[in-house]
């Protein structure tokens, strides 16, 4: 690692701790009831919309099978009307293809009665589907004013965990912008490889603040002949070596 100024290292920590006390507020804020509950609300919601979407798509499948179905009883229909005008109204003579008229109107009739049945199921589908479609928006709606009321109780008593949480904002805006960019950039890699966590320790005896592990005496050894910010050669976070 190259040499780092030590007023840079001093400010490094500083944010360290800064960033921890953020974490720990927000273990608090996550751990209130409230909280809890503003979670499990939300998630219902999550769960509510997907199944609105997959009804939805249902409801759509079985409105275009309705209207395929009407479209097919209003052909069908006409065409027996058709039949029947020309059964009775003296243009077919023939006995044979008298015979052939009206059986063509029977199965038609048939056809007709087929698909009203199914015309018919797929109206009480498409009623069903709008039935749960509603249920499902009061439902959504209902939790929706839940989460209004437990955001309401969550924010009055965390009241002073928010404060505190936007003071600490505050300063960690100001420590950072005081952080070179390229070792502040490093401490942020830190964080992330580290899950959100401790992302700089300091050597503190035999010890990594960081990841509380006793390191040999070779280890510190290496440590104090090495730079002022190197890494732990157990947890792999940066390591402040002091002077």
């Amino acid at each position: 690692m190259s040499e780092v100024d030590p007023d840079q290292l001093d400010q490094l920590l500083a944010l360290q701790d800064t960033d921890s006390r953020r974490r720990r507020l927000q273990h608090q804020l996550d751990d209130l009831p409230e909280q809890q509950l503003l979670i499990e609300a939300q998630q219902r919601i999550g769960e509510i919309e997907r199944q609105h979407e997959d009804l939805r798509v249902a409801l759509d499948r079985a409105g275009a099978r309705q209207r395929q179905l009407e479209r097919e009883v209003d052909v069908l229909t006409q065409r027996r009307d058709a039949e029947r005008l020309r059964l009775y109204d003296g243009t077919v003579a023939n006995a044979r293809e008298l015979k052939a008229v009206e059986a063509e109107i029977e199965t038609t009739e048939r056809r007709i009665e087929e698909h009203e049945e199914q015309l018919l199921e797929a109206l009480e589908e498409v009623e069903s589907l709008q039935a749960q479609l509603t249920g499902l928006e009061t439902a959504q709606a209902t939790e929706r004013t839940r989460v209004e009321e437990l955001t309401t109780s969550r924010d009055a008593s965390a009241k002073e965990i928010i404060a505190e949480q936007a003071e600490l904002d505050t300063t960690r805006d100001r420590q950072a912008a005081d952080i070179d960019a390229g070792l502040l950039q490093r401490y942020e890699q830190a964080v992330t490889r580290a899950g959100g966590g401790v992302g700089v320790g300091k050597l503190d005896g035999q010890s990594c603040t960081a990841c509380r592990v006793e390191l040999s005496r070779a280890d510190v050894g290496e440590l104090y002949a090495g730079p002022p910010l190197t890494t732990c050669p157990q947890c792999r976070r940066l390591l402040v070596v002091p002077a």
